[in-house]
């Protein structure tokens, strides 16, 4: 299935990169490590679209992966924009801020192209015109996602909990919610099974992005992590305005190869904050939700075997990443 669908990706950059040095530098963006065309890439959001399609459909042909293409290259913009804001641009890579964010626009066109070329292929007529205006309307929200968190890094320490979700909901939820409607709504014109659709990637990927957002704030073995960088994750808008907000304000030295005294401190103070398990637990409730979804939808469509295969093993249980901010702490 991924095998197939990066192939369906490159022979979209072929397609509508016409010129080469653009061409080029989107097919060496593809293949980062952690983007669609490395070797190890999960392509979460375009197996997603897939899956859907597949369970709706029973099978899959090349508008299926036309549609997870699509999305697969919304996926990358959203990801070259993060980076962007988060000043995360390698310089190994010989880009620029300015180039990257010039590929992410690129790789955003390409994206609804390549949407409009699936809604022409499936024959879709007005449904069809419908789909790509959500596909639309949840890369707005997404972007609203991004924008929010731009913003909120202009604020100092003053992020509320709420704004933190609000924010991680629209980044990630929305394009997880532009995956699986996407899918859907390529696979059938039924209302309810597209909407389910959307709301089971909306919980399932903004779990995914609070379990990231846990597992960034304060990990085991990196001196780059979200707390020291002031981010204003689910976790960390909950340490900071509950438990020893002030320590943030002052500058930590790190040397060496170990945070010293200080880091420690901190990690212990995470960890007894709460936020561990606070985020857990918000994030269980998001992937609860996914699965009542799915539930939901085997009521409608049948067997979602596939869907369920998919998700499993997304699955990490609150108890081991508290445990392990427990740990920390203590060492």
């Amino acid at each position: 299935m991924i095998r197939a669908l990066q192939k369906r990706l490159s022979e979209l950059i072929e397609e509508h990169g016409r010129d080469t040095v653009l061409r080029d530098s989107m097919l060496g963006v593809l293949a980062r490590p952690g983007f669609p065309l490395h070797p190890q890439a999960p392509c979460r959001a375009g197996v997603l679209t897939l899956n859907v399609y597949q369970s709706i459909r029973g099978s899959l042909n090349p508008v299926a992966f036309q549609a997870a293409a699509a999305v697969e290259l919304h996926m990358v913009a959203a990801y070259l924009f993060d980076h962007v804001a988060d000043h995360q641009v390698e310089a190994a890579q010989g880009l620029s801020e300015a180039e990257e964010l010039a590929l992410a626009i690129a790789f955003m066109s390409c994206g609804a192209a390549a949407a409009c070329q699936a809604v022409l292929e499936a024959g879709l007529g007005d449904s069809g015109l419908k789909m790509l205006l959500r596909l639309h309307q949840n890369c707005l929200q997404s972007c609203g996602g991004q924008f929010l968190d731009a913003r909120m890094e202009k604020q100092g320490l003053t992020a509320t909990t709420e704004e933190a979700l609000k924010m991680t909901s629209l980044k990630g939820g929305a394009l997880g919610r532009l995956a699986a409607e996407f899918g859907a709504g390529i696979a059938t014109d039924d209302p309810l099974t597209v909407s389910l659709c959307g709301e089971m990637g909306f919980n399932l990927f903004t779990y995914l992005q609070l379990i990231d957002d846990l597992r960034d704030a304060c990990p085991e073995q990196s001196l780059s992590l979200d707390l020291l960088n002031h981010k204003k994750t689910v976790p960390l808008a909950f340490f900071c305005n509950s438990f020893y907000n002030s320590i943030l304000s002052e500058p930590f030295e790190v040397k060496g190869e170990s945070w010293g005294d200080a880091g420690a401190d901190l990690k212990g103070k995470f960890a007894a904050s709460g936020a561990p398990a606070f985020s857990a637990l918000v994030a269980e409730a998001f992937l609860n939700r996914a699965k009542g979804n799915l539930q939901q939808l085997s009521d409608l469509v049948g067997s979602v075997e596939n869907l369920e295969r998919f998700i499993s093993p997304l699955e990490i249980r609150p108890q081991e990443l508290v445990s392990s901010h427990q740990v920390s702490s203590l060492t």
